[in-house]
């Protein structure tokens, strides 16, 4: 009996080019991957980064708001006004001193001689006590005066010399110097915490 030669398989040739369903399968399973990953990826955020994100982002707006901290003292609106010899003191720079606080709140006068305090923002007002109120007002320079053009037919060389003289001088205060001072001024006042405080009516004397 013959025996039949076994048949060679015929012989495969391994190329570097991946055959065309191996390419969609491999298409797909990358696609079902990335799929996968981005929506793990996007469950995390929305689970976990989200949240904290907007807790952050609430602690910055509160701190960045008009709110005042928890630890500050609290300061109630205070108004008056300042005269002097009957009539009123414009830009007169007051301060008021709380000693007992170590807390000092300041105002400028208008034209009218009225003022509101100033401690932590425009005019909120004063911190609740006793406090010590000084009021100054320097003396406009004599350099402020107006200037003599050399063309100007009135003009003074000596006149010029005298105002130059006159600058160099400390200018007189319009109102008592005593109520510049803490240690000299006779002015106090009390703010309320109840911020019923009454107009301050601050009346200087000489």
């Amino acid at each position: 009996m013959r025996l039949s030669q076994p048949r060679s398989l015929p012989e495969t040739k391994i190329t570097g080019n991946i055959p065309a369903h191996r390419n969609g399968l491999f298409f797909w399973t990358a696609l079902e991957l990335s799929f996968f990953t981005s929506e793990r990826l996007r469950r995390i955020v929305r689970n976990y980064f989200l949240p904290i994100g907007l807790i952050v982002a609430t602690q910055f707006l509160a701190g960045c708001g008009s709110a005042p901290p928890s630890k500050r003292e609290p300061v109630y609106p205070v108004s008056g006004k300042v005269t002097y010899k009957s009539q009123p003191v414009a830009d007169a720079d007051v301060t008021f001193f709380c000693k007992e606080k170590n807390m000092s709140s300041f105002a400028r006068t208008d034209a009218e001689g009225k003022f509101k305090l100033t401690t932590f923002a425009s005019f909120d007002g004063a911190p609740a006590g006793k406090h010590i109120v000084t009021v100054s007002k320097p003396a406009p320079s004599a350099a402020a005066a107006k200037d003599v053009s050399l063309e100007d037919p009135a003009y003074n060389p000596d006149q010029v010399a005298k105002i130059g003289t006159a600058a160099d001088v400390t200018p007189k205060s319009p109102i008592p110097v005593k109520y510049a001072d803490a240690k000299s001024t006779d002015l106090f006042a009390t703010v309320t915490p109840d911020n019923q405080t009454p107009e301050v009516n601050l009346t200087l004397q000489d």
